[in-house]
């Protein structure tokens, strides 16, 4: 029989009420608090997956694409002249100013190349456009060869790993097998199940597959299978090495009402940075590609992807009202290591606003990191983490990372040489479940005037299992606390009206 309880008794069940809203008012226990978090989240998705049409400012400059009567030999600029792909699009030298309008149940595959200034949005009625990096759907009997391992299936996909295979629209998906070699022997493992491995020929579990992307390699994808996938599945689709949106330092861009899914990389790709806007829109199984191999001193390659990033300095970053969920690394990040020898070179990360976004089964709802060496001044400022919904950090998808221990739903790793921030506030977020811990905000900086960088959390919720890691707030260490009563004290010495609950599971 499950036993629910709330650090510091009744009055933490008031402190959700603003949070859940209305339903909680007869709410009796940690469980119905949770519930309510639940439903709000719920009610908040289908608002997302409804959000209508933006307006298009009177003399704007738009360009129309119809996966349905589109042409790429037409001029793009009129619903019945409109564009059919991502590539005829991305051959177009648009203007600031420019409205890019997909139609909506439209399927677009590939990569869209975002112009500076540049709003990319939705027309028509229905689902929201639909941008896949995968290349086809696969599931069609006839590509998969049989091979010499009659229960081993391969895929021509090419050189452009695959960071999975999703199933039936996310009913199951695939394990990648990354290849790990001891630096003495030389013998190479199945990281994963941690067997000998050498080639496609040694999968031993249904769905793991092995991607030989090698330029001296077959191009296939290798998956274990009782039966061909084509024919097991209805649909299959691969999430290869690319970017829903690639951005890079465009100034002025807007992603509005897209649903975008199977990229192996990164949802929303950007470097430096200026008012990169990203709304209403929903992100599903993101990332796992690999990012490269030997790094971090690994013996094993490394993978990544995150729904929305910016890699470098930023001013004017916000992403809003989005769904984000089954993503292999972060939901949402602006990270940067500044280049030691950059000198007094600045990469600060300003104005930055995760808001109102729903959140689950990443391995971090959110991470950040800036990195200062030799005194470089950098920092972030002015930074809000407001009315976020996050549930299930490190479960579903990134389970199979090989590099497991450090899933969260506020992530910021621990240097004494990173996190410089001013003006940085948490509030009214729920932080709810986490396969490690709930949230770890570190800095080992502090400003120039000597003042903290670590945020003011103000009115957030978090719900953990007792006996699981909490995480931490802290200037000196990364070491996680434990989730327990004394929690809600530790909490209150970094601001005002956060509440921790705990649901106790008992077998």
């Amino acid at each position: 029989m499950a036993k629910t309880n709330a650090f510091g008794r009744g009055r933490s069940v008031v402190g959700l009420l603003a949070l859940a809203g209305a339903c909680l008012v007869h709410a009796e226990s940690a469980e119905e608090a949770y519930a309510a978090i639940r439903a709000k989240a719920d009610r908040r998705i289908a608002e997302i997956r409804a959000a209508p049409n933006g307006a298009v400012p009177e003399g704007a400059p738009v360009r129309y694409l119809s996966e349905r009567a589109g042409s790429d030999d037409a001029d793009g600029k009129t619903p019945q002249t409109a564009w059919k792909t991502i590539g005829r699009l991305n051959k177009e030298p648009l203007r600031p100013g420019a409205y890019v309008l997909f139609e909506r149940g439209g399927l677009y595959r590939g990569c869209v190349a975002a112009r500076p200034g540049v709003t990319y949005t939705a027309w028509g009625e229905g689902p929201k456009p639909r941008v896949y990096g995968s290349p086809e759907d696969g599931a069609n009997p006839a590509k998969w060869e049989r091979t010499d391992n009659p229960r081993v299936w391969a895929y021509a996909v090419g050189h452009n790993d695959v960071g999975t295979l999703v199933f039936d629209g996310g009913a199951a998906h695939a394990i990648k097998i990354v290849i790990r070699t001891d630096k003495k022997t030389k013998e190479t493992f199945n990281k994963y199940t941690g067997k000998p491995f050498k080639s496609y020929r040694d999968l031993d579990g249904d769905l793991h597959f092995w991607h030989d992307y090698y330029k001296d390699g077959t191009g296939k994808v290798y998956l274990y299978s009782e039966k061909n996938p084509g024919e097991r599945f209805k649909s299959i689709e691969f999430s290869v090495k690319t970017c829903g949106f690639r951005v890079g330092g465009a100034a002025g861009v807007t992603i509005d009402n897209f649903t975008v899914k199977y990229v192996g990389v990164h949802g929303v790709s950007a470097g430096n940075c200026r008012n990169l806007t990203v709304r209403n829109c929903e992100f599903g199984w993101i990332g796992g590609s690999i990012q490269a191999e030997g790094i971090y001193g690994r013996d094993y390659p490394t993978r990544l992807g995150n729904a929305v990033e910016v890699y470098g300095g930023c001013d004017g970053y916000v992403v809003e009202d989005c769904y984000i969920w089954q993503v292999y690394d972060a939901g949402v990040t602006h990270q940067f290591n500044i280049p030691k020898g950059a000198g007094m070179k600045r990469f600060d990360q300003k104005n930055v606003r995760y808001s109102r976004n729903v959140m689950e089964k990443c391995n971090y709802s959110i991470e950040y990191f800036l990195t200062a060496y030799d005194g470089n001044p950098s920092r972030m400022e002015n930074v809000l983490f407001e009315d976020n919904l996050m549930f299930n950090a490190g479960y579903g998808f990134c389970e199979q990372r090989a590099d497991r221990g450090c899933a969260s739903h506020v992530k910021a790793w621990f240097s004494p040489v990173r996190n410089r921030a001013k003006n940085y506030v948490i509030r009214n977020n729920a932080m709810c479940f986490g396969q490690d811990v709930l949230i770890q905000v570190c800095s080992g900086l502090r400003n120039p005037d000597g003042s903290s960088s670590l945020p003011v959390l103000e009115g957030n919720v978090f719900v953990g299992r007792p006996g699981d890691g909490f995480g931490t707030v802290s200037e000196t260490s990364g070491k996680t606390r434990t989730y327990g009563p004394d929690t809600q004290a530790f909490v209150d010495a970094f601001g005002a009206g956060n509440r921790c609950y705990f649901i106790e599971e008992r077998k």
